[in-house]
């Protein structure tokens, strides 16, 4: 549907559109889709004015829901769109952009500064918090563009943040767009891509080894993987603010309650990079933020899984567990998470090698 600059289509354009955004990442972080719908009520019923999906490469989840956004609202702008309805079931981008909810993760931050001022270029917004299930014709997109691995839709502006394309998880590729409305599939460039370094290398490289035990580079020192059992251990501390409630318990915590939670998990390695560490600090200190910040300002009981199962300290310590175990690279085993509830009390959650 083309749109006119002014008689009839600019006063289409004067109703409120509405746009359903959804993100989703498969491995969290991983192989990473978005998607939108732009529709408006024409007076006769609903009418698709763009729809899109494209593959972005590898995210997470929280990253994903952002990108679906960004690229609804600069569609929704190359569209002359001045009120918008945003319909998202991402809780955590809703409550931020409504100001309930700090941004604390690095990764997310620029994002959101980047969503905000899309939308000062609206004369109106709003954003509001749906179901999964009410939300999945743009799930659906997301969806079909990772299993292709490009961009399906009729899309008015190509997904473009930086200006740069989007990368393959796979290849570090360049991910070509054919146009709005076509099947997509990747074309290789003409020119070899620049590869990029990943952000968690699937393995990393020995610095020196038994054969290095004099070596100039070890200083004469053995290194770790010389020694059965040997390893370092990694640990970062983060917190979050959030209420719960103990169903069942004899007493005064089955009523609503909060907490600041302090949380510290441990990570091991045996074999140490070129530059001799084991572990980026500050990637495991973004790992866990972003899973903290789902629980960040909330309700736990209201929060998956603990919906299901009762918000105890021990069970918040073990689906931490559970939730960065598959963000670790290759070499890196997860130790413990730890979980505090006040300054003396702790419970910790590990598993058996």
């Amino acid at each position: 549907m083309s749109i006119a600059c002014g008689g009839e289509g600019e006063r289409e354009m004067s109703r409120t559109a509405l746009m359903h955004c959804d993100g989703g990442s498969r491995g969290n972080p991983g192989p990473s889709g978005i998607g939108f719908v732009i529709e408006i009520d024409t007076g006769a019923g609903l009418e698709v004015l763009a729809d899109g999906g494209a593959f972005i490469g590898q995210a997470t989840n929280n990253q994903a829901e952002y990108h679906a956004l960004l690229w609804g609202l600069r569609n929704a702008a190359a569209l002359g769109i001045r009120s918008l309805d945003i319909h998202a079931d991402s809780e955590l981008m809703v409550k931020q952009l409504s100001g309930v909810y700090k941004v604390r993760n690095a990764g997310i931050k620029p994002l959101y500064e980047q969503a905000r001022g899309l939308l000062t270029g609206f004369e109106r917004w709003q954003i509001e918090h749906v179901r999964r299930a009410d939300n999945s014709r743009a799930d659906a997109l997301a969806n079909q563009a990772m299993d292709y691995a490009g961009s399906v839709g009729t899309y008015r502006m190509d997904y473009d943040y930086t200006g740069e394309p989007a990368l393959d998880a796979g290849t570090s590729k360049p991910i070509a767009h054919i146009g709005q409305g076509e099947p997509v599939i990747q074309i290789e460039p003409d020119e070899p891509a620049v590869q990029v370094e990943p952000s968690k290398p699937a393995s990393r490289p020995v610095l020196g080894g038994p054969e290095a035990h004099a070596g100039s580079e070890n200083h004469g020192f053995p290194v770790a993987s010389e020694y059965p059992g040997s390893r370092y251990t990694l640990s970062v501390r983060d917190h979050f603010d959030a209420a719960h409630a103990l169903v069942g318990y004899p007493g005064e915590c089955q009523r609503l309650h909060g907490h600041t939670w302090d949380v510290e998990v441990s990570v091991c390695g045996r074999e140490l990079d070129e530059v001799g560490i084991v572990y980026d600090f500050k990637t495991l200190k973004a790992d866990l933020a972003a899973i903290l910040d789902d629980y960040d300002h909330t309700y736990l009981n209201d929060r998956e899984p603990f919906d299901r199962i009762n918000a105890t300290a021990e069970n918040l310590a073990r689906v931490i567990y559970h939730r960065l175990k598959p963000a670790l690279p290759k070499g890196i085993d997860l130790v413990e998470v730890a979980v505090w509830e006040s300054p003396i009390a702790k419970i910790s959650y590990r598993e058996a090698p």
